[in-house]
């Protein structure tokens, strides 16, 4: 009988430690799917920062587009007035 026992106790103490191993595989199963989701945010919040950079750096041209619109009116404001200016005067 001291041989049953002894197996006994074997196959107890194994099926502790697989459950032991298998909690600390769940708890690794839960904390990768935590940080699968802290991840996803990441590159969501990585998306809109490249997407926030894109539209500053978009914004120079816009503003050298509107800078050369002006100065072309400007210019061509002046041109019609010399011109109406020279009919005027007899041309």
């Amino acid at each position: 009988m001291p041989e049953k026992e002894l197996y006994e106790h074997r196959i107890a103490k194994l099926e502790d430690d697989v459950k032991h191993l298998y909690s600390k595989v769940n708890g690794f199963a839960v904390a990768n799917a935590e940080m699968n989701t802290k991840l996803d945010s990441v590159l969501v919040t990585l998306g809109e920062l490249k997407e926030s950079i894109q539209a500053v750096s978009a914004r120079p041209a816009k503003l050298w587009d509107k800078l050369l619109f002006a100065v072309l009116s400007a210019v061509g404001t002046g041109l019609g007035a010399a011109l109406l200016l020279f009919l005027k005067n007899g041309g």
